[in-house]
């Protein structure tokens, strides 16, 4: 087998490829586990301070002329959409780091991964695209093993399982709203345009949301900030990138396949780093959750009748 992978016309050599995926989903696991470690600090100054310092990373390409004209060049439908995917993003932040509040890292990341599941049925009333035969019973199937991690209520040292699996499938939903509304503005703007327009969008959100709920986002230890920081560079920038640049060297449903190792990888992060062993209920719900949505990523490719 040769040691270099062509997709239309370029190489890259598998060698580079692997390890570029390897850091990509290493890089997004790490995520859970900064929240956790960030605990003196309320999720959503958490959530705001991560999305806060992605932007101030991607602010200096901003500046390009070109860039600021991409978005001034939108219609009034398509500004639209990028608004209210910006929003989207902000509640999927603001939900999903709230949930490991309340539940564990396993649970939490297995039900925020089921977006696969959401996107495809939504699709029909938001971008008119149907299902295949073989893609509904992979919803179906996914839907049985995320009610079972959903429902386990027995999640040792979790305060609140159930709320916290809640706000993890609704930043799952959020995060489906997120790319569907994205899905055509983001073919009229390039990755860095279109990142940081959604970024300003989701900032926006999360500080109206600390504002109404009254949350400091101020007098943080240096080791929180430090973990602020972390978040930014790591599962932000080199994690979604990561997969970006992947992006040009295979198809889409093999990245959102490779995306089903961060559940297992953050798993086991949070159990040599914070002692948190997953449930049985976890365990086996997380069996068939990733099997069914790995199933609905590779049956996305096939047309429907």
């Amino acid at each position: 087998m040769s040691s270099e992978r062509k997709v239309v016309g370029e190489t890259v050599p598998w060698l580079r490829l692997v390890l570029v995926l390897a850091a990509g989903v290493l890089a997004v696991s790490s995520s859970a586990i900064l929240v956790r470690l960030a605990k003196q600090a309320p999720p959503l100054s958490i959530a705001f301070w991560r999305v806060t310092l992605a932007s101030v990373l991607l602010l200096p390409l901003w500046f390009s002329v070109s860039r600021r004209r991409e978005v001034t060049l939108l219609s009034v439908d398509q500004r639209w959409r990028l608004l209210l995917s910006g929003v989207c993003l902000g509640v999927h932040f603001g939900a999903w780091i709230s949930s490991l509040s309340y539940t564990s890292v396993a649970a939490s990341v297995l039900l925020v991964t089921t977006n696969p599941i959401w996107v495809g049925l939504m699709s029909p009333l938001v971008v008119g695209e149907r299902l295949s035969g073989g893609a509904w019973l992979g919803v179906g199937l996914a839907l049985l093993g995320a009610g079972i991690v959903a429902l386990d209520s027995e999640i040792a040292g979790s305060p609140n399982p159930l709320l916290g699996n809640g706000l993890a499938l609704l930043g799952a939903v959020a995060a489906s709203g997120y790319l569907l509304l994205g899905r055509r503005v983001r073919a009229q703007l390039d990755v860095w345009s279109y990142a940081s327009a959604t970024l300003a969008g989701a900032w926006c959100v999360l500080l109206i949301m600390a504002m109404v709920w009254g949350v400091p986002l101020w007098g943080f230890g240096w080791e929180v900030w430090g973990l602020f920081g972390a978040m930014a560079l790591l599962p932000q920038m080199v994690g979604h990138n990561a997969m970006s640049w992947s992006l040009r060297y295979v198809r889409a449903d093999v990245i959102a396949v490779v995306l089903l190792l961060e559940p297992i990888g953050a798993a086991l992060l949070a159990w040599l780093i914070l002692s948190e062993a997953p449930s049985r209920g976890v365990w086996w719900g997380g069996a068939v959750l990733l099997g069914s949505v790995a199933w609905v990523s590779l049956q996305a490719r096939k047309p429907s009748r």
